[in-house]
């Protein structure tokens, strides 16, 4: 075997790696798997380019210097370098229209995202408690954009703050695969799987419901969603909606009195998280 051979084949096919992930990168296609495959071809593109340069260095010479009449420097090689330079600059310092060439690919897939997800029911209809006597109510709660993996419980507490209900607890939460970072795109796919609701995640929640069972044999809809279900509480109660995405977590409030107004508005001091938390009685 000829050691000339496998290097140029393996430089070869490198760059044929390179080139495919480079693409896929461009489009935001699976950054996280897609990453690590082209920073693993990039370093062994690099690590046999420089033998295929030591072994071309005459070749090199030549292409880049014209030896008659003086060393001088060829147009060819300032031409390269110069072309380099200006993607270098343009890239580096986000000069135009480099900065939009750059992320072009990437919005082009997510507006193609938006526009499938345009398509989808906006709003998705679950319940809970049932078997419950009561008073039926209805929410309707409509999450911010950026919002794409809410965990929420939503519980009826008595006038002096003592539990009383679960009106709305998950089963499970949302979990990405490993080194997954497109959170839509991983939902859409549906790569994303359900683990165990770890109450700690709601700590307002767990401190204050004696009952942690869940009452929704799933995650909490990604999508915005109506839920119908039924309290004992009568008279005049408070309910509590807490909702956390990430690290951020906020708690929607309103006190329910039926001879008042058979609607209410769930209200949070900044309201980030949330578009809209209504409740109403039937």
């Amino acid at each position: 075997m000829k050691k000339k051979n496998i290097i140029s084949l393996t430089i070869a096919f490198a760059f044929l790696s390179i080139a495919i992930t480079g693409l896929l990168l461009y489009f935001a296609i699976k950054p996280g798997p897609v990453t690590a495959i082209h920073v693993a071809f990039g370093l062994l593109f690099i690590g046999f380019a420089i033998f295929h340069i030591k072994n071309n260095w005459a070749s090199i010479k030549v292409y880049s210097t014209q030896q008659k009449g003086g060393s001088r420097i060829k147009k060819e090689l300032l031409v390269a370098v110069v072309v380099s330079l200006i993607l270098l600059a343009g890239v580096g310092f986000g000069i135009p229209p480099f900065n939009e060439i750059q992320h072009a690919g990437e919005e082009l897939t997510k507006g193609e995202r938006r526009e499938g997800s345009a398509d989808r029911t906006m709003f998705v209809k679950i319940a809970t408690n049932e078997n419950i006597k009561g008073s039926h109510l209805n929410f309707i709660i409509e999450k911010n954009d950026t919002v794409l993996t809410p965990v929420i419980a939503i519980w009826v507490e008595d006038t002096a703050g003592n539990f009383m209900q679960n009106l709305f607890v998950p089963a499970s939460t949302i979990a990405l695969p490993e080194g997954e970072t497109n959170v839509r795109e991983a939902i859409e796919e549906g790569e994303a799987t359900n683990v165990n609701l770890d109450p700690a995640l709601l700590p307002q929640w767990a401190a204050k419901a004696s009952d942690k069972t869940a009452n929704f044999n799933n995650a909490t809809p990604t999508d915005n969603f109506f839920l119908n279900t039924n309290t004992s509480a009568t008279a005049v109660y408070n309910v509590f909606l807490l909702v956390r995405s990430g690290n951020t977590q906020e708690t929607y409030f309103a006190t329910i009195d039926a001879s008042k107004s058979n609607a209410f508005v769930l209200r949070a001091p900044k309201e980030t998280l949330l578009n809209k938390a209504i409740l109403t009685l039937k």
